[in-house]
C-alpha cells in the first residue's frame, strides 16, 4: 500500500510555457488507408499553432524500390502508386489551407514500427501523430501492433488517435489507392483539447509527461491530474483495532497523494489552465483510468509507460495497454528511456 502519507515529495520536473512548445515537426505515418489519414487532421490542428513543418511517411511494400521525390528510377508499380498517393495526400494538406513546411517519404521495407522510428530520427521529428491500426491492400501490416512496436522504441511521444470506423481504402481503376474526399480545412483552424487526465504514479519518470501537455491545450483548459493507489484490504471482521488503523493509513495515503497531484500541477496553473487533483482506490488502475475519463468526458488522456517507483518496466501489456485498447480518446504517451542505455 505504500508509506502512510503517500508518495514521498521530491522536486517536480520543471518546465516553462516556452519549454513546452516543443512540436516543431510532425511525423504521421500513413499506411494508404482513410482509417491512417484520420490522424492528420490533428497534426494540422497543433501544427497550425505552433507553425510547425509536417513529416508524411509511407512504407514502401516488400520487394520494392523505394525512395522520395527525387529517388532512383528502378521504381516498381508499388513504389509509383505509394509516391502518387502522397502526392495526392499533400495536395489535400495544402488545399485545407496549411501553410507550414510539407515533406514526404516513402521509406525502406521491413519492420514497420522500427522502420516509422527510424525515420522519425531521420527528420528530427518531435512528435508522432498515428492512429492504433489500419487495413487496406497497400499495407496490410498496418495493424495495433505497429502503434505498439512504435511506442516500445520511440525516443518521442506519441498521440495516438482511434477513429470511430474502420475501412478499406478506396481502389481506383488500375487498382491504385485514391484519397477519399474530406475536408481537413476545419482542422486547420479547429480547436485543441480542452479536458485531459494525466496519469502519474508518485515516480519522476511518470511525470515526464506534464511538460508535453501544453502545446496541445486550448487556453483555459481543465487538466486532471490522476493518480490510483491501492485499497485498504483488512483482515478479520470491522472495527477491530487493526481495521482501524489501516484505514486510517490509507486515508493518510489519499491526502498525501493529494498534495503531491497538486505540487505537480503548479506549472500548469502559472499557465493559464486549471488543475484538478484526483485519487482514485483501485487494484486495477487501467479500469479506474477509463472509468474516470467516462465520468468527466476527457477528450485526451496522457501518461508516461515508465513503471512506479521509477522502476524502467514497459506498462504496454498492463495499464498502458488497457488504456491505450479501451480509449475511445486521444491518448498521448511517451516512454521515459532514462537509464536504459
Amino acid at each position: 500500500m505504500g508509506p502512510p502519507g503517500g508518495p514521498r515529495l521530491v522536486p517536480p520536473i520543471p518546465f516553462s510555457r516556452e519549454e513546452s512548445a516543443v512540436y516543431q515537426r510532425i511525423l504521421v505515418p500513413l499506411g494508404g488507408s482513410r482509417f491512417a489519414e484520420e490522424a492528420i487532421p490533428l497534426a494540422l490542428s497543433i501544427l497550425s499553432r505552433s507553425g510547425g513543418s509536417l513529416s508524411l511517411a509511407t512504407v514502401a511494400a516488400l520487394g520494392s524500390g523505394y525512395g522520395g521525390r527525387e529517388g532512383g528510377s528502378a521504381r516498381d508499380d508499388g513504389v509509383v502508386q505509394a509516391e502518387r498517393y502522397m502526392t495526392a495526400v499533400e495536395e489535400r494538406v495544402r488545399a485545407a489551407g496549411f501553410e507550414g513546411e510539407v515533406e514526404w517519404s516513402v521509406i525502406p521495407p521491413g519492420n514497420i514500427a522500427a522502420s516509422v522510428v527510424r525515420h522519425g530520427r531521420e527528420v528530427d521529428a518531435d512528435l508522432i501523430v498515428m492512429t492504433t491500426h489500419g487495413r487496406g491492400p497497400m499495407r496490410r501490416a498496418w495493424l495495433g501492433s505497429v502503434a505498439d512496436g512504435v511506442i516500445r522504441t520511440s525516443p518521442f511521444p506519441v498521440l495516438l488517435v482511434r477513429p470511430p470506423f474502420d475501412e478499406e481504402p478506396t481502389g481506383g481503376d488500375n487498382g491504385e489507392i485514391t484519397v477519399p474526399a474530406s475536408d481537413w480545412g476545419e482542422a486547420v483552424a479547429g480547436p485543441l483539447f480542452r479536458n485531459v487526465l494525466a496519469t502519474l504514479d508518485g515516480s519522476q519518470r511518470s511525470e515526464v509527461i506534464l511538460p508535453l501537455i501544453p502545446p496541445l491545450l486550448e487556453e483555459g483548459s481543465t487538466v486532471t491530474l490522476f493518480q490510483t493507489v491501492p485499497p485498504a484490504a483488512p483482515g478479520g471482521y470491522p472495527y477491530l483495532p487493526h481495521s482501524i488503523r489501516e484505514e486510517k493509513e490509507q486515508k493518510e495515503v489519499m491526502e498525501g497523494t493529494r498534495e503531491y497531484l497538486k505540487s505537480r500541477g503548479s506549472d500548469l496553473v502559472a499557465a493559464g489552465h486549471e488543475v484538478e487533483a484526483v485519487v482514485g482506490s483501485s487494484m486495477h488502475p487501467g479500469v479506474a483510468i477509463l472509468k474516470k475519463v467516462r465520468e468527466s468526458g476527457c477528450d485526451l488522456i496522457a501518461m508516461s509507460t515508465s513503471g512506479r517507483g521509477g522502476v524502467a518496466r514497459l506498462l504496454l501489456g498492463s495499464t498502458a495497454d488497457k488504456v491505450i485498447r479501451g480509449s475511445g480518446v486521444p491518448v498521448l504517451i511517451h516512454r521515459d528511456r532514462r537509464g536504459e542505455d
